[in-house]
């Protein structure tokens, strides 16, 4: 299946809406990947270097090709499919919004529980506040069983 996720990024640099109500994920701290999972949108804090990575590879001036596959992620020329997060509640959450919405929104955002700085890699079946994000390309994502 694939489909389009429209993106964003903050008209002013480190601008970001919170992320809101979601289940905590226990020991998510002490992982390298934090999932947040809310009633319209899964989250994903990272380590800053990853962060900066996907950021830069997600919200960056280029089209990127994302690949979601039951046990694997391809990101542009890199895949992910040797990591424990792809069994995690978490995944299996962003695979499902993937799978189930029409419309889905690719953002960053923040919440008061993670430490100043700390920024969540949001996909959402509702857009963010048009006062502190511009629409950029879309993303196209292909989900594959």
């Amino acid at each position: 299946m694939e489909k389009n996720v429209r993106r964003y990024s903050a008209f002013i640099p480190r601008w970001c809406q919170a992320f809101g109500d979601h289940a905590p994920d226990p020991g998510g701290e002490g992982r390298a990947v934090e999932w947040l999972v809310g009633a319209d949108a899964v989250g994903i804090v990272v380590l800053p270097e990853i962060r900066r990575m996907l950021t830069h590879e997600l919200l960056g001036a280029r089209n990127p090709e994302l690949e979601f596959g039951a046990r694997s992620v391809r990101l542009n020329q890199r895949t992910f499919d040797q990591m424990n997060i792809l069994g995690h509640p978490g995944y299996a959450a962003l695979r499902e919004l993937l799978l189930g919405a029409d419309q889905l929104h690719l953002f960053l955002t923040y919440h008061l529980i993670h430490p100043p700085g700390t920024r969540i890699i949001t996909v959402a079946r509702k857009p963010p506040l048009p006062l502190l994000y511009k629409e950029m390309a879309p993303l196209p994502v292909i989900v594959s069983e």
